[in-house]
């Protein structure tokens, strides 16, 4: 009997760590906020996916920051994952440094993760080519299209 409660557990924490069931919960969320933020559903979700560790990191799990955002030094808490994304995008359609982007409505989710990270948002090199892979490999970039809602 404990035998197969701990393999169910354990397939429980491996489906946890799977990218695809991340895409596959967050996919709809990501484009209605796409909708009304005019930031790529792909950059969101890639985004997310490389800070959060497709929401396995600490940080996601125990206080549902999926960005790694910080309030000062400390890394901000969210009642929920929702509020995470939104408060992601909310702090982007803030920053003068994207109204071109989010005003003239780009899509171009290479031209976003260029743009977001000469804005200072991670200064590692390899940044890019990470948000790059998710997008790529998870083919996120289908949410980018307007008639698109969600990948299910």
């Amino acid at each position: 009997m404990l035998v197969i409660v701990m393999v169910f557990l354990f397939s429980l924490k491996i489906e946890s760590q799977n990218p695809v069931t991340f895409v596959d919960k967050y996919n709809n969320m990501a484009t209605e906020l796409m909708k009304d933020h005019n930031i790529p559903a792909s950059v969101i979700l890639a985004i997310s996916m490389l800070e959060s560790g497709s929401g396995t990191s600490k940080l996601s799990r125990n206080k549902h920051n999926y960005f790694g955002v910080k309030k000062g030094k400390v890394y901000r808490g969210y009642e929920s994952d929702s509020a995470s994304f939104k408060d992601f995008c909310e702090i982007i359609s803030r920053k003068k440094y994207y109204d071109y982007l989010t005003k003239n409505n780009i899509m171009d989710y290479n031209i976003w993760i260029t743009k977001i990270q000469s804005g200072g948002y991670s200064t590692s090199k390899d940044w890019p080519t990470k948000v790059l892979y998710y997008i790529k490999r998870y083919k996120l970039y289908e949410l980018d299209k307007p008639e698109q809602e969600g990948l299910n």
